[in-house]
């Protein structure tokens, strides 16, 4: 991995470690934006070395960021929120061999980039569910689905107020070569696979519980508060 992108890790799990010592909503909401922009901040100085394709290179990623027999919608969301929002793009592989459908969400794009859609990916889906029982346990599957919709809808909302924040530093340059990312990815993908779009599915949605939940993804906690069931942090 990158040398700087270790060094930014490593700052940000200092930043998890504060918002995990406090019961501050707003101080854990700070701590989240911090980290998000510290992230945005190292994409977009990357953006400018010139070396970026041979530090950086495009990559069809081996492993599978989500891998289920049944899609739950509001990881699937939160895949594609991540995804776009760092520059990836991801497409559903459809295995049938084992005689029942099977998906296996895949990322293309930056290496950088992947790895670091697949950590916050797997922090973030512990996270929602570690609220959910807490704050939507017994409530019925209608308004849990809700209120983890609400909580990635909470999450966006904070993705997309630290990438406002970190551009207001950059160069137009470092602007440019991030905002095209995603296209970039999109056209690496394009190029080594035949995919047809997915169909819609519809989803009901208790406003109330969705509303709680987003509210909870824009002041959650990045600390380490599910103890030994956290994920594993880059770098390591």
């Amino acid at each position: 991995m990158d040398t700087k992108l270790v060094s930014v890790i490593e700052k940000i799990k200092k930043l998890l470690a504060l918002s995990a010592s406090t019961n501050s909503a707003n101080e854990a909401a700070v701590a989240a934006g911090a980290a998000n922009k510290l992230l945005d901040e190292y994409r977009l100085s990357e953006a400018d070395l010139s070396s970026e394709d041979v530090s950086n290179p495009m990559v069809n990623d081996d492993d599978y960021i989500y891998q289920t027999g049944k899609i739950t919608p509001w990881k699937q969301q939160l895949v594609l929120i991540l995804s776009q929002h760092y520059g990836v793009a991801c497409m559903n592989h459809i295995d049938n061999s084992m005689g029942r459908k099977f998906s296996r969400f895949k990322l293309l794009g930056r290496k950088n980039d992947i790895e670091i859609v697949k950590y916050f990916f797997s922090f973030l889906v512990l996270q929602c569910q570690h609220l959910a029982d807490i704050e939507a346990k017994g409530n019925g599957r209608v308004y849990i689905s809700s209120y983890c919709f609400g909580f990635v809808k909470g999450i966006e909302e904070q993705l997309k107020a630290s990438r406002i924040q970190a551009k207001q530093t950059a160069t137009s340059s470092a602007i440019i070569k991030i905002d095209s990312r995603l296209q970039e990815s999109l056209q690496f993908m394009n190029s080594k696979y035949n995919l047809r779009p997915s169909p819609k599915s519809s989803i009901r949605i208790d406003n109330s519980a969705y509303t709680n939940g987003v509210e909870r993804g824009r002041n959650m906690h990045l600390g380490n508060s599910i103890g030994a069931k956290s994920p594993k942090l880059l770098g390591n």
